[in-house]
């Protein structure tokens, strides 16, 4: 094709990329599988994965099994379950260009495709490292915008993200995965107003499914407009109001590095929305340093970019779903017992006396920044009752690239997660089939240790 545009650019290096270009960033790949699949375990029992699984087990069976209990199904429907699954806790990763969730999106579908077409291990790897390398190009494309427009970008760049990894775990060639990727454009839905409901959950499943969908309608044979991206009534223009930056979405250059080996993969720490963790880095720094206890609290405040508060919609949690987009319930939470567990979401817990006693002297505001330009710092002011003040201001979250987690508690983490799920013996088979991905195994292997 004479002068490529975007979409197919993109398509031609999911389809040409040398395997073991991408095979150099598989350590990397395997800490985001890792984390993945805990969360995606931990979150399997919960309500909301399990309706989902309700609804659709309706159509019958299929090959791909759901992580966490027993049941199987078609690819797409086991992608949007697993995928319901991964994002119920917010305790997913996530990755700053895409301005959402990769993981979550990827890792259900390509382990839902890989059980149907039989992936090995090094293909799971590859697969997960492409798709997380075209949310890059597509986010670079459309955020910050698109994500203050309101839309939830996991969801939406999610849909396209995932035809590309499920295209590439497919071996299609650059016609077909120019297809896909349009078909995902097709798919691209979901905004931010559902943060806190139910619905935010299974927006990762929707993109997943829709990933493979995607994927396989081109393989099919099934067309899309060939300038998805970049042509008339282009995705970045209606999903982001404004034309991309020069060059902003083209994929990476042979001797360019990849998303994930230069950006990375920001794991969570916290069982929240991410809006809510540099603040809780900064509280619990201040808590543990100067040893109060919380009867000293008088007061805390926080200042974070407006675009991040505006998440944290629920000052008055009533569930624990509400609760982890509420600044108030997780640094009250916090500031009470010096954590802040995944248990302190469950049943009750929301509604403890001491918490609720606090969260009244909680103040959030959120900064106001220019587009285009770097956010502001997160600060954290804490007022103690004997009239000292004291302050810490934080640009990167614990579990960033710039403030990374222990390899030993990536590890307690996933023992964690899995825990509710496996005992002690399935967790170690599990992480070692993880671990594993790079030399050997396989899709349905790997599934084997992830049900009871």
């Amino acid at each position: 094709m004479d002068n490529p545009g975007t979409t197919q650019r993109i398509a031609d290096w999911i389809a040409t990329v040398p395997r073991p270009r991408i095979a150099r960033a598989a350590p990397l790949a395997i800490e985001g599988m890792r984390d993945a699949i805990g969360v995606i375990l931990a979150g399997a029992a919960e309500p909301v994965p399990r309706k989902v699984f309700a609804a659709v087990s309706r159509w019958g069976s299929g090959p791909a099994r759901i992580i966490g209990h027993d049941g199987a199904l078609a690819a797409p429907w086991a992608a949007l379950v697993n995928g319901a699954s991964a994002h119920v806790l917010d305790y997913d990763d996530t990755f700053a260009p895409l301005s959402g969730h990769a993981t979550a999106v990827l890792v259900p579908a390509i382990l839902a495709l890989g059980e149907e077409r039989n992936a090995s291990g090094p293909d799971l790897l590859d697969a997960l490292v492409v798709g997380l390398e075209v949310m890059a190009c597509i986010g670079r494309g459309v955020n910050p915008r698109h994500y203050a427009l309101g839309w939830h970008a996991t969801s939406t760049i999610g849909a396209i993200g995932a035809a590309a990894a499920c295209a590439r775990l497919m071996n299609l060639d650059a016609t077909q995965a120019r297809d896909a990727l349009s078909l995902g454009v097709s798919m691209a839905a979901g905004t931010r107003m559902q943060l806190g409901a139910e619905a935010k959950s299974i927006h990762a499943g929707f993109a997943a499914k829709d990933g493979i969908l995607a994927a396989t309608l081109a393989e099919a044979g099934a067309g899309g407009a060939a300038e998805a991206l970049e042509g008339r009534w282009r995705f970045v223009d209606l999903y982001a109001g404004r034309p991309a930056p020069e060059g902003a979405m083209l994929p990476p250059g042979e001797n360019e590095p990849l998303a994930i080996e230069s950006i990375g993969i920001a794991y969570k720490a916290y069982p929240t929305c991410a809006a809510t963790h540099l603040s809780l880095d900064a509280l619990l720094s201040l808590r543990e340093g100067a040893g109060i206890t919380p009867d000293r609290i008088a007061a805390i405040e926080t200042d974070l970019p407006l675009v991040l508060s505006r998440n944290l919609m629920h000052p008055r949690p009533t569930t624990g779903m509400e609760a982890r987009f509420s600044m108030e319930y997780c640094l009250a939470a916090a500031a009470t017992q010096g954590a802040l567990t995944l248990s302190d979401f469950e049943g009750d817990a929301i509604h403890r006396d001491a918490i609720r006693a606090l969260m009244p002297r909680i103040t959030m505001r959120g900064v106001p920044e220019p587009e285009d330009a770097p956010p502001p710092p997160t600060t954290v002011t804490l007022r103690l009752t004997d009239g000292t003040t004291l302050t810490e201001m934080r640009t990167e979250r614990r579990g960033s690239r710039g403030n990374p987690m222990r390899e030993a508690d990536h590890d307690a983490k996933f023992r964690d997660c899995a825990g509710h799920v496996l005992d002690a013996a399935g967790v170690a088979r599990a992480l070692a089939a993880i671990h594993g991905l790079a030399t050997g195994g396989d899709a349905a292997s790997l599934v084997d240790t992830l049900v009871p």
